[in-house]
């Protein structure tokens, strides 16, 4: 400012006066706002207002997963998490990109099944996020097979059966000691 003059401001979209913000130096614009100002000087009428609009094109942070994509032998529990501001997580659980339209993120995830889970977060002044995904993969371990007889010391020839509880498994063994695979006898 020139000497004797003092500029006043404001950034709340208000009309400055003399009883504003004083301007001291470069005020820091951290988020889209509007900086009107005005010159007032000793012996000279307010000058005009002027303003200037200062648009901030910030990128909301991509959620974070607490677990890594992959194949799991359980239930498993997902949260999200974010570092941008007072953002919102918004996520679907179908392999679909989110929406600020989609499910809010409350609360860690139970994935029961196979699903892919995908997220963007949003905040206040910032644009959406790039979304973020994972894939989990729900892989139980079949049902140790039983058999209809204890092992041990017969006298005589013995029928065994062998029975499973996992639905739909089918039973593969061997009777020379080795491991079986799913190359073995059914």
């Amino acid at each position: 400012p020139k000497s004797g003059s003092m500029i006043y401001y404001t950034t709340n979209g208000t009309t400055p006066t003399a009883s504003s913000t004083l301007y001291t130096g470069a005020i820091t614009v951290s988020a889209t706002q509007t900086i009107e100002a005005i010159a007032v000087a000793s012996g000279y009428s307010s000058s005009p207002v002027v303003f200037a609009k200062y648009t901030l094109a910030l990128t909301a942070v991509r959620p974070t997963f607490s677990l890594a994509a992959g194949t799991y032998l359980t239930t498993q529990s997902v949260a999200l998490s974010d570092t941008t501001p007072g953002a919102t997580v918004y996520y679907t659980a179908n392999g679909t990109t989110p929406t600020t339209a989609s499910t809010v993120y409350a609360g860690p995830i139970t994935v029961s099944s196979t699903e892919t889970i995908t997220a963007i977060a949003a905040a206040p002044g910032y644009a959406s996020s790039e979304a973020s995904g994972a894939k989990f993969t729900i892989t139980p371990t079949a049902a140790r097979p039983t058999f209809s007889l204890a092992a041990g010391t017969y006298l005589t020839t013995e029928s065994v059966a062998l029975s499973d509880t996992t639905p739909g498994a089918t039973i593969y063994y061997t009777t020379n000691g080795t491991t079986p695979t799913t190359a073995s006898s059914v």
